[in-house]
């Protein structure tokens, strides 16, 4: 129940120590300032050529195209039923300054009639917002992008793709007749975004390739079609689990009430994105690690002649202690990871430890040898065939030579 209440950000706080100067400055600096200063949304032109940007033409064809673009993206917000409205004053450029063009005058609201440009030029904050906005080869220019809200929420997220869709069809863009050259949206909450949704419409393809590897070493290993079938089950069943787990202490707050930091919820209640995809790979290594070191006791003691539930019990004893040792060091090993102020390696660490317990004390105790019970006769093991031990009785008469009948002369 508790795994399918999950929820994951790309908010870059995960990564951040917690209850660290540096990270309560960035926190403080992001809820005074928009969140374009600390994290922003860049568009990024590259004119056809050198110098291209310093034309009226240019500067102007690239102000109409930024203005259409607002209005393009406030119409795929409330499309998706978003009540957000862009505006030409959300970018600022060389270009543009309080959503006015600067080729056609900057204006302040109440004073339509005074063009505060040429005072701009004069004292020199213009030439000064150029150098800064333009590279020395006057090849390159970009624009800053402000989001009203914070750019990493669902609105956020919506925003940045909206704004994605809405830029021209064409790269190089042209428009009013002009060659603006290439545009290219850029940013850290994007490649982040970007990221998590590569990542996460993959994961799929990750899963299943992960289950035909472990089918293609269990059963090439066994010589068995249901061990590797057991296998999945089994380590699929301990992964739902731990995510689950992961999930009610970081999203729900279960282990909240310890005053633990490292097990409290952070960054808005939800998953840092990159937590599960780093954690299922390790999962599954350890637990077909475990897994093999079990079923490799139980193929050697039921090819020795044991019947299948005789071959669990004997394996248990023989290997169950070598894997609980090796449970309990990767526990303390992963539990380091617990102690870190950084909430994602918390997470991170939280679940190796719950997965590598479940996997130790569970799995290889329980869950496993429950699973071969179910299954009649050496089924377990199909199509693989126990070998047939020669009886004792005929072993000795192999091996004892014909008796010599003396007759009495």
């Amino acid at each position: 129940l508790a795994l399918s209440r999950y929820t994951y950000v790309v908010d870059i706080k995960p990564l951040l120590q917690s209850d660290h100067p540096a990270t309560d400055a960035y926190i403080m600096f992001t809820e005074i300032y928009p969140q374009s200063m600390s994290t922003p949304v860049e568009l990024l032109f590259l004119p056809p050529n050198a110098g291209d940007m310093d034309s009226s033409e240019w500067k102007l064809a690239s102000c109409h195209m930024l203005k259409d673009l607002a209005d393009r993206v406030t119409e795929v917000m409330r499309a998706e039923g978003h009540d957000y409205a862009m505006s030409a004053s959300d970018f600022v450029g060389m270009m543009m300054i309080l959503g006015h063009c600067v080729e056609e005058g900057v204006y302040i609201d109440g004073i339509p009639l005074l063009n505060m440009m040429p005072i701009l030029e004069q004292i020199g904050v213009y030439d000064t917002g150029y150098s800064i906005a333009t590279n020395a080869d006057k090849t390159a220019t970009y624009v800053y992008v402000i989001c009203q809200v914070d750019v990493f929420s669902e609105v956020g997220e919506a925003w940045m793709r909206a704004l994605r869709a809405a830029l021209p069809d064409s790269n190089p863009a042209t428009w009013d007749g002009v060659d603006l050259g290439e545009l290219h949206l850029y940013g850290v909450p994007l490649d982040q975004m970007d990221g998590a949704e590569f990542t996460t419409q993959r994961m799929v393809w990750v899963v299943l390739a992960i289950t035909l590897i472990m089918w293609m070493i269990l059963g090439g290993s066994f010589g068995s079609l249901l061990i590797p079938m057991r296998a999945v089950i089994c380590i699929g069943w301990m992964i739902a689990v731990t995510f689950g787990a992961a999930v009610a202490v970081y999203q729900l707050g279960f282990l909240s009430f310890l005053g633990i930091s490292s097990l409290k919820p952070s960054a808005g209640s939800a998953m840092f994105w990159v937590a599960l995809p780093i954690t299922g790979p390790i999962l599954v290594g350890l637990g077909l690690d475990y897994d093999i070191f079990l079923m490799d006791s139980v193929m050697e003691n039921w090819l020795c002649g044991k019947r299948p539930k005789e071959a669990v019990v004997a394996s248990l004893e023989q290997a169950g202690t070598i894997i609980s040792a090796a449970g309990i060091v990767m526990f303390f090993a992963f539990g380091a990871l617990l102690v870190s102020p950084t909430p994602v390696l918390n997470q991170v660490g939280f679940m190796l430890c719950v997965g590598v317990l479940i996997d130790c004390f569970v799995t290889t105790k329980i869950t496993i040898p429950t699973l071969m019970a179910l299954v009649p006769g050496n089924a377990n093991f199909w199509p693989r065939a126990q070998r047939e031990e020669p009886s004792s009785s005929g072993a000795r008469a192999a091996q004892s030579p014909p008796r010599q009948t003396l007759r009495k002369s």
